[in-house]
């Protein structure tokens, strides 16, 4: 018997007050970031890091730090103007500015091009993955040339192939994998989203193109480490069924024009498009990317949940000792806790950043605004003092009260929405409280008690709202304790059983 389709409701219609006019244009000048290819993917057994590429001229270039953590772990660093040395282990590496010889270890590696250090950071030439690694990490290395993503140890990515065929009303897409997937979906932008998973997936070919009144192409994505592949419809107005089937190895995926209503079934008699039951609808283009629900969501819309990460782009945030950066370190709790919520099956979530970028404030707060967000969550990390790993959960506070407080109902609808935090203080507070007690069970973290600050990214938030704060990670710390995937794995279930103790378990 082969799976059910799966299904994607239409979201529901929000009323928004007038200020959402304004917030409406700042989403239809935000960029798309949907595609990037300025991030690399180093993916391990049990995880992956996205290391932010260098060009130099035409040349690709990785920050070396980053990419021995993805691998492992950096013990001491000695730096002078023109020498790098770095340990791995047992194993010393050392580079030197501008020369194409590096010394790793006992052997001598003589790379196509030379080392650069512009602003400060030491960059090697992806060819040092392939010559370098297999002997640091004592694991085999699969990469392609000319790909944004390494394969360490035993990972073994998941290929397909594609296939479109006509049908009567619309189109049919046939994907083969090499291995059985389980796949969720979503819809954004006027495209469909399609998410394999757990294991990462390395394509044959980056995108397909069709000659296809129904269907324009096809592209695979990963450059925040999550893959997926993209469909854009030719037409508006589309629906999508997609259906697993042959043990989750074969994907099925038809899209086709829905049949339109009567006009006897249409309030005043006109004649008006029809969104077929079962159906994934099509998006409206330039819409702000949607709350992705959780596989095989049905039924009433699902309360949304926000994860902001921190900083991004060319704002790194905070930096450790072993080049470890805040924006990086987010982005991979993020993506932990978005896999926990989804699995609940009980909050859709949606993400202010996805990849290497930088958001403004303003953008981040119009996608939780607009989403109508039961619980916004702002991570970030920091310099905490000597105590590591150490967390703490702040709600705002402005940082200096404004003159009026808010009264009864007439009064809270004119909250200004530099002061809308004022309407969720209690509640911001009670979430603090409750994801802290989760995060004072984990053994060997401190867990401050929870605190407030003048956070700017919770200030205009219209729901509760707190910022998860993870330290230490300054120039003075060992950052190994923060990238260890059994902390971020037990923080990760510490939100989602926090989350789930605020609520009350309601969805």
């Amino acid at each position: 018997m082969s799976p059910s389709p799966t299904i994607l409701h239409p979201r529901r219609r929000l009323l928004l007050p007038a200020g959402a006019i304004l917030a409406g244009m700042l989403i239809l000048l935000w960029p798309a970031h949907t595609l990037r290819s300025d991030n690399f993917i180093v993916y391990m057994p049990s995880s992956h890091a996205v290391i932010q590429l260098n060009l130099v001229g035409d040349v690709k270039y990785l920050p070396l730090v980053p990419v021995l953590n993805a691998v492992g772990k950096v013990g001491a660093i000695h730096e002078k103007r023109d020498s790098f040395r770095v340990w791995f282990g047992e194993t010393q590496i050392e580079l030197r500015r501008d020369e194409r010889q590096v010394r790793v270890g006992d052997s001598r590696l003589l790379l196509a091009q030379p080392v650069r250090n512009p602003g400060g950071q030491w960059l090697v030439p992806l060819e040092f993955l392939t010559r370098a690694l297999p002997q640091l990490t004592r694991q085999p290395i699969v990469y392609q040339v000319g790909t944004n993503r390494i394969f360490v140890g035993d990972v073994g990515p998941v290929t397909f192939s594609v296939r479109l065929d006509p049908t009567a009303n619309g189109a049919r897409l046939t994907i083969q994998f090499s291995e059985k997937v389980d796949l969720h979906t979503a819809a954004s932008n006027g495209k469909w989203y399609l998410y394999p998973e757990p294991r990462p997936v390395q394509p044959l070919e980056p995108e397909y193109h069709f000659e296809n009144p129904y269907v324009s192409d096809l592209q695979f994505d990963d450059q925040d480490g999550i893959p997926k592949l993209i469909l854009t419809p030719a037409a508006g107005a589309l629906n999508f069924y997609p259906t697993l089937t042959d043990g989750g190895r074969v994907l099925l995926a038809d899209v086709v024009k829905p049949p339109p209503l009567a006009p006897s079934q249409v309030p005043g008699g006109e004649q008006q498009p029809a969104t077929t039951a079962g159906a994934m609808p099509g998006t409206t283009p330039g819409a702000p990317p949607g709350p992705e629900a959780p596989p095989g969501a049905t039924g009433p819309p699902l309360p949304v949940i926000v994860l902001d990460a921190a900083h991004g782009g060319a704002e790194a945030g905070a930096r450790g000792r072993d080049g470890v950066l805040e924006k990086d370190l987010v982005a991979q709790l993020v993506a932990r806790v978005r896999v926990g919520l989804l699995a609940t099956r009980k909050y859709r979530v949606l993400l202010t950043r996805a990849g290497d970028v930088d958001p403004t404030f303003e953008q981040r707060e119009v996608a939780a605004n607009v989403a109508r967000a039961a619980v916004f969550l702002s991570f970030h990390a920091g310099n905490l003092g000597v105590t590591t790993p150490r967390v703490v959960v702040f709600s705002y506070r402005p940082s200096a009260e404004p003159g009026a407080e808010a009264g009864g109902k007439e009064t809270a609808l004119l909250v200004p929405w530099t002061e809308i935090y004022r309407l969720h203080q209690d509640r911001s507070q009670a979430l603090a409280a409750a994801l802290q007690q989760k995060f004072a069970l984990i053994a060997g973290v401190t867990a401050d008690k929870p605190a407030t600050a003048p956070i700017r990214a919770l200030r205009s938030i219209d729901a509760p709202s707190v910022a998860i704060e993870v330290g230490s990670l300054s120039p003075d710390e060992d950052s190994g304790a923060l990238t260890d995937a059994n902390f971020q794995g037990q923080i990760s279930s510490a939100v989602v059983a926090g989350i789930e103790a605020f609520r009350g378990g309601v969805s």
